[in-house]
């Protein structure tokens, strides 16, 4: 194995700049910087400072995820537990932070002294997640999901449940109905508006101006009820693909005497028991995040022991609809409702 003084002498440069570049100081120029991490990928160098064994398992999110959102707490709890019943223990790493220019992830890993991840990206950082899987490490994908033969991808499948819940908002007679998701996409996010879109446009009932993506936080749902109740041709009916915009959206219904109901039908995304914290309690499609997190990271220790033996293979359980109080037929006659909790009938629809 290659020493830093290999490095040094391949890179033309003193050992102590080679120290400076691998723990990530800012004070080595720029051109010296390169030149060192060259030498380093070329001698295939990976610094051991600090590292006694690579023993720990990380969570790395390659893009802007919050682990206070419901699906990343839950999952994060699941990943704890799976952790206390191995000799393993659990890092979350940003690899946006911490990785310097130049090193590679296998180089990365070895200085940290990470055995594999789980990892969390969107679509937006599936690059990172090909080229991690491109040198050979262990890794399992825990949410997203796309074509990648070799990659365990660890989610709940959803189109399914995505596509009963539309059918049950047809059955009781919505026409009109708006579909809101994460701003971010990825493969559980696409798998649902895609059975949205399926189901409507086989029906002639796919319109544009329902659609929206927006960010998963609480008060964007407020945003997004304020708007749906105002629209000139309002929609009867929602499917909301993120918790807390669903719970933001009921809230602030209350507070403008929009009726759920009555007024507007909401089906809901639940990764936990969320729908059972909500007046009315919420039609929803569930998951099971905890489990996904507990299958992660048992796949993941399978992989590095070298016991995976379905290495493509991906999911890790059904979402489900589950029908309760947020979902009735469209009313008689659909009121806009201004957030002053004025109510103004509708015009008539023309043809």
């Amino acid at each position: 194995m290659a020493s830093i003084r290999d490095v040094a002498k391949e890179a033309g440069v003193s050992i102590a700049t080679v120290s400076r570049v691998i723990n990530g100081r800012e004070t080595v120029a720029a051109h010296l910087r390169q030149q060192v991490m060259e030498a380093v990928n070329r001698c295939e160098y990976a610094p051991a400072v600090g590292v006694r064994t690579q023993h720990a398992v990380a969570l790395i999110y390659t893009g802007p995820f919050t682990p206070g959102s419901p699906y990343d707490s839950a999952c994060i709890d699941g990943l704890v537990e799976a952790m206390r019943g191995s000799q393993h223990d659990l890092t979350i790493v940003d690899i946006r932070r911490d990785k310097t220019r130049g090193e590679s992830f296998r180089q990365f890993f070895a200085r940290k002294g990470l055995c594999g991840a789980v990892l969390r990206s969107t679509a937006a950082e599936r690059d990172v997640v090909q080229q991690m899987a491109d040198e050979g490490l262990p890794i399992v994908v825990l949410g997203d999901h796309f074509q990648r033969p070799g990659l365990p991808f660890i989610y709940s499948e959803s189109a399914s449940a995505s596509r009963q819940a539309i059918e049950h908002l047809l059955s009781l007679g919505h026409t009109r109905i708006a579909f809101a998701a994460c701003e971010r996409e990825d493969g559980d996010h696409r798998d649902r508006f895609e059975a949205y879109r399926s189901t409507l446009d086989s029906r002639g009932l796919l319109f544009p101006d329902l659609i929206g993506r927006i960010p998963p936080h609480r008060l964007d749902g407020e945003k997004l009820i304020r708007n749906l109740m105002g629209m000139p041709d309002r929609p009867t009916a929602v499917f909301i693909a993120d918790p807390l915009v669903a719970v933001g959206a009921i809230n602030e219904a209350h507070k403008m005497g929009v009726k759920i109901p009555e007024d507007l039908s909401i089906i809901g995304f639940d990764d936990t028991d969320m729908r059972t914290l909500i007046y009315p309690k919420m039609t929803a499609i569930c998951q099971d995040s905890r489990m996904l997190g507990q299958v992660a990271f048992e796949r993941l220790l399978a992989r590095i022991a070298g016991n995976d033996a379905e290495p493509s293979a991906g999911r890790g359980q059904t979402a489900w609809l589950e029908i309760n109080e947020t979902t009735a037929p469209p009313p008689e006659i659909a009121y806009h409702v201004l957030p002053n909790r004025t109510r103004l009938a509708a015009p008539p629809r023309v043809g």
